[in-house]
């Protein structure tokens, strides 16, 4: 083989490897496409976990600042006004409020009030959280979570020891949804 054959075999193998392919260019983007779309809805997946999570941790911490706030009335002996717990907010019970507690208002416009964010209506005494994306909670048909503190009584017919008074408590309940 002499040096012009093998420089016109080099240059001709060159030519056939030089760019690339309109359908190499598309299986790159489709490739590339269906990475970034997965990655997005994994990326609202776990949004969605989060208001979920940090939702039910503010339920949660208010439920235990009211058994907490009945049985230190019980234990110092006096009588616990539970009826009091219901008309007040029960934010004021936790020694930190979450950083998305916008306040009290009354009967507030969804105008007064953006997503992702608590407050107290102080017409329905109830605890408001706006949801950021409905899909959070299921198939929620609403966009506003509201809980209120109610008042449990077992009925005065319990069978129970002579000169004991029927228990009652508070509980920390969802009211919509």
């Amino acid at each position: 083989m002499s040096v012009e054959q093998t420089i016109f075999v080099v240059s001709k193998q060159r030519h056939s490897q030089r760019g690339i392919k309109l359908f190499e260019v598309a299986v790159a983007t489709a490739v590339f496409t269906i990475i970034v779309t997965v990655l997005l809805l994994r990326l609202w997946y776990y949004q969605d976990r989060a208001e979920e999570v940090a939702v039910q941790q503010v339920v949660n911490n208010i439920r235990s600042a009211l058994e907490i706030e009945v049985a230190q009335g019980r234990l110092l002996g006096k009588a616990v006004d539970l009826t009091m717990l219901m008309e007040k907010n029960p934010l004021e019970l936790l020694t930190n409020k979450p950083a998305n507690y916008l306040g009290e208002f009354f009967s507030p416009a969804d105008s007064d009030v953006t997503v992702g964010n608590w407050y107290f209506d102080r017409y329905d005494k109830t605890l408001v959280y706006l949801l950021n994306n409905r899909s959070t909670f299921g198939s929620a048909p609403v966009k506003r979570l509201k809980f209120q503190v109610k008042l449990f009584r077992l009925p005065k017919n319990v069978v129970k020891p002579p000169g004991t008074t029927a228990p009652d408590g508070v509980a920390f309940e969802q009211v919509n949804g």
